[in-house]
């Protein structure tokens, strides 16, 4: 076998690692959260078939708006279409992180209407 075939296979490995550890790897929590991001988080977790996210999501969640307080509103769709929502600081530090299958889908989108006609 090649030197030149070892290496590449090496690199492409070296590449999966790192791609495995960037995905396993956990936001940071927020340590307190505004009225604002509180009033958002009980509209979030009324939605039927809410279901706590992993944090790692959090981290490529796309930022959608911004609440008055700075807290942002973040979507992330899984490979499966699988909508999540996330909450973040002004620091981008996790305040909650849910998400609904496809039958409650409608629900979140609701929720999340109702969170940036009130509190944005």
């Amino acid at each position: 076998m090649p030197l030149g075939f070892f290496e590449e296979g090496f690199r492409l490995s070296q590449k999966g690692i790192d791609w495995l550890q960037e995905w396993n790897t956990e936001a940071e929590i927020a340590s307190s959260i505004s009225q604002n991001a509180q009033k958002a988080f009980e509209i979030l977790i009324n939605v039927p078939g809410m279901t706590q996210a992993h944090s790692r999501d959090f981290l490529r969640a796309t930022p959608i708006f911004t609440l008055k307080d700075g807290t942002v509103i973040k979507i992330f769709i899984n490979p499966a279409h699988v909508k999540h929502i996330f909450l973040g600081d002004s620091k981008n530090k996790m305040i909650f992180g849910g998400y609904v299958g496809w039958i409650h889908t409608k629900g979140l989108t609701l929720a999340i209407e109702k969170i940036k006609n009130q509190l944005s």
